[in-house]
């Protein structure tokens, strides 16, 4: 029973970190035109999550300037410039 109670703890700690796991930064590609770049990969982020953190990025909203993905959805991208 305990080994059961251990298994099943470890197995919600790992479902835990999965649903919150490290967001990847915003990172700046051109500070002059504002132009921004990141990530959201994996299953654990989503389209969804790439435009929460553009959103986040600038406040006066932004365009997106590229979006791209691999063949099977494990990698995104999101190149963005934030509005003046």
């Amino acid at each position: 029973m305990k080994l059961l109670m251990t298994a099943l703890v470890l197995v919600l700690s790992g479902c835990a970190q999965l649903m919150n796991g490290q967001s990847q930064p915003v990172i700046v590609k051109d500070a002059n035109l504002h132009i921004m770049y990141t990530t959201c990969n994996g299953a654990a982020e989503g389209w969804d999550t790439c435009a929460t953190k553009a959103a986040k990025t600038c406040t006066n909203g932004y365009t997106v300037l590229e979006k791209a993905e691999n063949a099977n959805g494990g990698f995104r991208s999101l190149t963005f410039q934030c509005q003046k």
